[in-house]
């Protein structure tokens, strides 16, 4: 890759990068929220529940469907739709009126932000090199931890001294910068990538990604981490207001470290699993293990420090799980499949946050008030991921043979 296209891919890469950002951001600020969303609709801990399910119900309806689109018709179209309609519908959260609003308007959120993982990802196919994209694919995907740590550091402060609603309104106009930052970004990057992108922009085989069985185990791999890193990171700033008594301000700059280490852990990651390729399997086995053990140790800490070293310690391996999940298609799929391969990959995962936040919210309910029989559920199912892993063939070989057999 010469210095000039070097340089152009790169500035897409910070464009993608900033719009999974506002993603984050965006879906991140109703859980700094929810307390206050609660207190002013009247909700209990299993209607707060379903609200963030809401959400995920409708970012996993979108995943493959937003694949299949972007494979179909290229990805700036499917970014550009994407980011305006979450951002309208961000807006729209505070003008939610109760529980059936707010139900209606989260999952009309989600289907907006369901469209951008498999368009960002098909982007990355057509502007960077083969043997580049695992690393800008990490690196992309490193925003997602960067916006769940910039998230409260923005947000806690705006919900103390503002209505939530007026916090909604305020961070929808970040999706419109992006929009603009693309076009222009795209543009200037065309002439040097024109016969890449062709290439990317035949049709994909729908048939051909859901016979791949090696991409369908990383699907439930994927499924059952996310019950956990959802479940999480969906009531994470509840736990510690109530459980250890900490104020939205200081929850909002405590909730961000674990999401650094996280964003550091994602990074490093990519590179690693460029290099080991199918033995990187054994990490996520070890990382799905870590994560289990590092969740019961939250539930029976007695300090604030202790919970965030422990989940600190659990998103780094998170971050290499993800890491390897979100550049399999990459590895493991034709180019012109990509888009439509992460789709799948990715409602697996989202499909999770479907019935992650909804179980925890009752069980926390039905445990009165107590978070530990939660923590515990959450550790359960990275012990079952860990299982799953272990099935992945190690070899490049054995990856290939499965793709052939498959038609690929």
């Amino acid at each position: 890759m010469n210095v000039e296209l070097k340089k152009r891919s790169n500035l897409i890469l910070g464009v993608l990068f900033f719009g999974w950002m506002v993603s984050y951001i965006d879906r991140t600020a109703i859980s700094l929220a929810l307390i206050s969303i609660g207190k002013d609709l009247s909700l209990s801990a299993t209607e707060l529940g379903f609200v963030l399910s809401a959400f995920f119900f409708g970012y996993a309806v979108m995943q493959i469907p937003g694949g299949w689109l972007t494979d179909k018709y290229g990805p700036i179209k499917l970014l550009i739709g994407a980011v305006v309609f979450w951002s309208v519908f961000t807006a729209f959260t505070g003008l939610a009126w109760s529980l059936t609003s707010l139900l209606l308007i989260r999952f009309l959120f989600g289907i907006g932000e369901g469209g951008y993982p498999a368009a960002s990802t098909k982007s990355i196919s057509i502007y960077f090199q083969k043997e580049q994209r695992t690393k800008a694919q990490a690196t992309m995907m490193s925003s997602n931890m960067i916006g769940s740590a910039i998230a409260p550091i923005i947000c806690a402060p705006l919900l103390l001294v503002m209505d939530w609603r007026h916090v909604f309104f305020l961070i929808s106009g970040l999706g419109f910068i992006f929009v603009i930052a693309l076009l222009w970004s795209t543009k200037n990057a065309q002439t040097f990538i024109a016969e890449e992108r062709k290439e990317s922009e035949e049709k994909g085989s729908f048939r051909k990604v859901l016979k791949n069985t090696y991409l369908m185990r990383v699907l439930f791999i994927f499924f059952f981490i996310n019950i956990a890193n959802w479940g999480l990171s969906s009531w994470m700033p509840t736990y510690l207001m109530q459980v250890h008594g900490l104020d939205l301000k200081n929850v909002g700059f405590i909730a961000a470290i674990p999401a650094i280490f996280a964003a550091i852990g994602m990074i490093i990651s990519g590179r690693i699993i460029s290099k080991l390729g199918g033995r990187s399997k054994y990490g996520v086995i070890f990382g799905a293990v870590v994560l289990a053990i590092c969740l019961y140790l939250m539930s029976t800490a007695v300090s604030v420090a202790i919970v965030i070293t422990y989940q600190s310690i659990a998103f780094i391996f998170v971050s290499f799980m993800a890491s390897f999940i979100f550049t399999t298609p990459h590895r493991v799929v034709s180019q012109q499949n990509v888009g439509t391969a992460f789709g799948v990959v990715n409602f697996g995962g989202q499909a999770a946050g479907i019935i992650s936040p909804t179980i925890m919210g009752y069980l926390i309910n039905v445990s009165g008030g107590s978070f530990k029989t939660s923590f515990i559920f959450l550790a359960i199912m990275c012990v079952i991921a860990a299982v799953i892993a272990v099935t992945l063939p190690v070899n490049h070989q054995q990856q290939t043979n499965i793709k052939s057999v498959e038609g690929y």
